[in-house]
């Protein structure tokens, strides 16, 4: 057995781990080197320095969140080109720009009746403390010099240095209860330059401390959030994204559901799988990510469930049922064609790890998915060097600050991700997509959707570069589907989005948070733990016929059966002849066109070596593979007769004979026969259950040649009436089957019927035969429409010199 490459796999692996600890620290120069906090950490800190402020509420919800300042980090990544990044780092800015946001509130409060707020960065610097009081609640007015007594004492004892800010600018607001005063102290490191200023600004509310809070004024605020605005509305579509692509999954899986092509069972599990990880997810993450959010009367605590309730119901729902739709649509159509893609995932889902085919799926998608995101990585630090990068901001997903253990949303919504946008985005979009874009266009349109639709891994700066970075992960995700199937596709995208959240806190000093992002990536790891041992084996996983469902063996069936189609037609076809354009001076021209892959119709023009020809319009009751398998002996029977004995009578009982003695279950035949001497013009013909031909005069006349007689097979023998007629120079014979005149259009029960064929015969007989062909073939396609053929249809025009 061959042998697939291991140590490769594993030298790349190591490589990736390499090539990530290398390049975050240069992809993400502003992400906190000191992390020293967790979320309840900063909890604990954020509420024993808000008490400097007065008492909290005995009875409080907190709200603890992970926040980010994309403005600011918009102004400080030019920088760290011109500054020494330490410097930049070490900034009051740089420390405040990914901090724990704790708010807190009475009990029964609104969203926006927040009572107390703090910021504490990584490190545990609190760079904001703020009291808030509604603007009714009365106040005096505090003198300048006491407020600046206080505000100096209030900044050392939260350990500020004075030194490093100017003196204070004072600034009153005017409330109808009270006055409120501000003091800033503005930064004189400057950074920004002088004309954006920034520091800390001290706050009163009336008489009292209201605490303090960074404050940047610069005067681009508008030109830059401007330029975020796609970046911020696809933040926030991405959401409701799965809603939309319901309705377009469910028309192909509700098609091949009625045709017996779908099953349901692994899809439901899959569904199951994301759902119950969406709700570990926002049982975990619930308040975080219900900040933001304002519904009228409701609490801040009943806002946190009612939008964990539209979260499962607008977004992890519809993920789970586009998930279970493009399953089953997907699996539909790779067991048609590549069902070697899905047998790692069916192996993962049977529990059958034990084999080579899973082991090297599972090191090949781990790998992979660190090789993606060092590649992003790579190429956000090659951008540092020009005074771009990848944003620390959409590093981290803001949800996981209020769980206590971080690494298990950062799992379960992972999987829940990577089984949405792998299902729909390969499984699905793939395979649909080479269906009707072709082979090489069909995965690049799959690589746009999925990138259009889904979030992507890494967002950078300069803006213009996301258009690659965005393309690029679903274009490797995409190559290694094709290459290797779904379950390593999806492996490696989970295995991407863990590593992304989990990489940059294994350097944290706080051996908890190095504990959980280590855990993170071992969970990821399980399936390559458990099957490692078994990458040199030799076993690969099969599939036992108990073992596939039903609706697989119909697909498999349908696809035999589907090549022996192929095979009959291709076997009807090198029988019926490609009649020459003319034939002992007669010209000639005829349309076969079989309603299903094998058709009941056949025809043939034989040239006698008496000058005469033998022609012959058949067609065997039905179609499909039995009545081809008589009309192909009827077609060999005819040819044979006719050399040893081309006359109509022999002809018409050597058939019947054949006809009655092979189709068991009476499978009747008509045939219309003539003998056509060219030189005298002279014609004998029969028919046995036949169309009537026609002959067709130069002038358009329309003559039917009428000869009756029952169809072959009826009886053990067959008489018919050999009929003659005399031919003048130019005149046509027309010869068709019965799917001619009984053509309709879908839905409708008119006919084309005997009087638009005549008239047709009539209107274009005069121009010679194959514009008569031509022209009769366009006048049933205008009346029967582009819908399916309810029978064979067959037509044979010959023309006297």
């Amino acid at each position: 057995m061959h042998r697939r490459p291991i140590l490769p796999w594993i030298a790349a692996g190591v490589a990736a781990a390499a090539a990530l600890a290398w390049a975050f620290p240069r992809a993400y120069p502003l992400f906190p080197r000191d992390w020293q906090i967790s979320a309840r950490e900063a909890e604990g800190i954020a509420l024993e320095r808000l008490r400097d402020l007065g008492e909290l509420p005995a009875e409080r919800y907190v709200v603890t969140q992970l926040d980010g300042q994309l403005l600011l980090e918009r102004r400080l990544r030019p920088l760290l080109g011109r500054v020494d990044p330490q410097r930049a780092r070490a900034s009051l800015l740089a420390r405040d720009l990914l901090a724990w946001e704790v708010t807190v509130y009475p009990a029964g409060a609104r969203p926006e009746e927040w009572s107390h707020r703090a910021r504490v960065g990584a490190s545990g610097l609190v760079s904001a403390l703020r009291l808030r009081m509604p603007a009714e609640q009365p106040g005096g007015a505090i003198d300048p010099r006491t407020a600046r007594r206080r505000a100096d004492a209030f900044l050392r004892e939260q350990e500020f240095d004075l030194g490093r800010f100017a003196e204070p600018e004072q600034r009153r607001r005017q409330l109808q209860a009270r006055t409120d005063l501000s003091l800033r102290y503005r930064d004189r490191e400057a950074l920004l330059g002088t004309g954006v200023p920034y520091g800390l600004e001290v706050s009163f509310a009336g008489e009292r401390l209201a605490g303090y809070a960074l404050y940047l004024d610069d005067p681009d605020r508008a030109a830059l959030q401007t330029g975020f605005r796609p970046i911020t509305l696809l933040s926030q579509t991405w959401v409701i994204v799965a809603v939309l692509l319901v309705p377009l999954v469910a028309v192909p899986f509700l098609r091949r559901y009625h045709a017996g092509e779908i099953g349901v069972r692994r899809g439901l599990e899959i569904a199951l799988i994301i759902l119950v990880c969406g709700v570990a997810t926002l049982l975990l993450c619930a308040k975080a990510a219900s900040a933001g959010w304002s519904m009228g009367v409701l609490s801040r605590q009943q806002v946190t469930w009612v939008v964990v309730f539209q979260m499962v119901a607008l977004y992890f729902f519809p993920s789970a049922l586009v998930a279970f739709l493009s399953w089953s649509v997907g699996e539909s159509l790779c067991r048609e064609r590549w069902s070697g893609k899905l047998a790692a995932f069916d192996a993962l889902f049977k529990g059958d790890w034990q084999n080579a085919t899973f082991a090297h799926a599972t090191l090949r998608g781990t790998v992979s998915g660190l090789l993606v995101l060092a590649g992003l990585w790579l190429l956000a630090a090659a951008l540092g060097e020009r005074g771009g990068g990848a944003f620390t901001n959409f590093l981290l997903q803001p949800w996981w600050g209020s769980a206590g253990w971080f690494a298990v949303p950062l799992v379960t919504f992972g999987l829940s991700q990577a089984l949405y946008t792998g299902l729909f985005g390969r499984l699905l979009l793939v395979p649909a997509g080479v269906r009707l874009a072709g082979r090489w266009l069909g995965p690049v349109l799959a690589v746009v959707v999925a990138a259009a639709l889904f979030f992507p891994l890494v967002i950078v700066y300069p803006l213009g570069w996301n258009l690659l970075f965005w393309l690029l992960a679903p274009a490797v995700f995409v190559f290694l589907f094709l290459r290797y199937g779904i379950y390593t596709s999806i492996l490696a995208s989970w295995t991407a989005f863990v590593a992304r959240g989990a990489v940059p806190f294994l350097g944290a000093d706080d051996p908890s948070i190095q504990l959980q992002a280590s855990l993170a990536l071992l969970v990821v790891a399980v399936p390559l733990v458990v099957s490692f041992r078994h990458l040199a084996s030799d076993r690969e996983f099969e599939y036992r016929y108990e073992d596939v469902p039903p609706h697989v063996r119909r697909i498999a069936e349908r696809e035999r059966q589907k090549v022996e189609l192929e095979t009959a037609r291709g076997i009807q076809t090198s029988i019926l002849p490609d009649l020459p354009a003319q034939l002992n001076g007669v010209r000639l021209a005829h349309a076969y066109l079989p309603a299903t892959e094998v058709g009941g119709d056949f025809y043939d023009v034989l040239a006698l070596e008496d000058g005469r020809l033998a022609v012959a319009v058949g067609d065997v009751a039905g179609h499909g593979v039995s009545s081809g398998l008589v009309m192909s002996m009827a077609k060999s029977a005819l040819a044979v007769q006719v050399t040893f004995d081309p006359e109509v009578e022999p002809v018409f009982t050597t058939l019947n004979r054949l006809v009655f003695q092979s189709a068991r279950r009476r499978l009747l035949a008509t045939l219309c026969y003539a003998l056509l001497d060219p030189e005298r013009r002279e014609l004998t013909y029969a028919s046995a259950g036949h169309l009537f031909p026609y002959r067709l005069t130069p002038a358009g006349d329309v003559q039917p040649l009428e000869s009756i007689s029952y169809p072959l097979g009826v009886r053990p023998e067959i008489r018919v009436r050999v009929r003659a007629a005399r031919l003048e120079p130019g005149d046509c014979l027309f010869l068709f089957s019965d799917g001619v005149v009984e053509a309709r259009a879908p839905g409708s029960d008119e006919l084309f019927g005997f009087e638009r064929l005549e008239a047709s015969l009539a209107r274009h007989a005069p121009a010679g035969v194959d514009a008569l062909r031509r022209g009769v073939l366009d006048d049933l396609e205008r009346f029967t429409g582009s819908g399916p053929r309810g029978d064979d249809l067959t037509l044979l025009v010959l023309q006297l010199p």
